[in-house]
């Protein structure tokens, strides 16, 4: 239980953390591959003190799969950013908790042994079920809001993502030391991250050296890369005691809570269909009572 509190604890942080990235780039909406770009050089200068004190592993699959995440992730924060800027850090924050029920049965492929033990226990798996269904229910009540359905049709792969990064980050995770990783592991992924837009940059040259030097863009990058590193640094330290990634999701997604009363406090409008986007967070959240039973 007092594990279960950890982690959850440092889930509810990150949250916290993760607001900072779409309400900054909301407000400045600069480049988003020269935003995603800055962020990880951020990362990178942020990370290193860390990684030269606590060193890398020497395990070949932690790199396999970090490279994994790298590439999954490096085409995502792109299209996020993008569409933040144009439909919003609510709207996009709403839609994201979705992911979580793909990577709710996902997980199972990779630890059979977990969904042994959730069958044993009936009313775990009948809660997860409902869960399941309620949040199908809501979802699909987002295509009558043209704003949220618009903000779906942009990030489909960002929730693909969100589904499977976080699989593929506990799985790299198993051998290596746990006050080693989560800070390798971030410093790693994001050097890979800017060797992926590097290559995708001498090939199509998507942005002008111009723009990816505007204030608008390294301002933007660096301020969200505080944000961003914090929670990176508080997300994989609780993925490493939690023992389904998708529980750790849930709580991570109660960042559009946070989005909510910030813009009840700057007096914003929202015209996307709060409830049934909330509707989502709220069943996603129910996973975390469904695995205390």
């Amino acid at each position: 239980m007092t594990e279960t509190f950890f982690w959850v604890g440092l889930g509810l942080l990150a949250a916290l953390a993760n607001t900072g990235s779409p309400l900054v780039q909301e407000k400045y909406k600069g480049d988003a591959l020269s935003v995603a770009v800055w962020i990880k050089i951020g990362t990178v200068f942020f990370i290193l003190p860390f990684v030269l004190y606590y060193g890398l592993p020497n395990t070949p699959n932690f790199y396999i799969f970090a490279a994994i995440s790298a590439l999954i992730w490096s085409i995502s924060d792109v299209i996020y950013f993008r569409t933040v800027s144009e439909v919003g850090a609510g709207v996009v924050s709403r839609l994201l908790p979705s992911a979580v029920l793909l990577s709710f049965l996902a997980w199972f492929l990779f630890d059979p042994s977990l969904l042994t033990k959730y069958l044993d226990n009936p009313y775990q798996g009948l809660g997860a079920m409902a869960v399941i269904c309620a949040a199908s229910f809501f979802a699909m009540n987002l295509k009558s809001c043209p704003l949220s359905w618009k903000g779906f049709k942009l990030i489909w792969f960002v929730i693909l993502a969100a589904a499977i990064g976080p699989l593929v980050e506990k799985i790299s995770m198993g051998n290596t030391p746990k006050m080693q990783t989560p800070f390798a592991f971030i410093f790693i992924q994001a050097l890979m991250m800017l060797g992926f837009w590097g290559l995708f940059a001498l090939v199509k040259k998507p942005i002008s050296r111009q723009v990816f030097l505007l204030k608008s863009s390294w301002k933007t990058g660096l301020l969200i890369s505080i944000f961003t590193t914090t929670a990176l640094c508080l997300r994989f330290t609780a993925l490493q005691y939690v023992e389904h990634p998708a529980f750790l999701s849930v709580v991570l997604f109660t960042d559009a809570l946070w989005i909510l009363v910030y813009y009840k406090i700057i007096g914003r409008k929202d015209n996307s269909k709060i409830w049934a986007g909330l509707g989502i967070v709220g069943c996603a959240a129910a996973l975390v009572l469904v695995k205390s039973f």
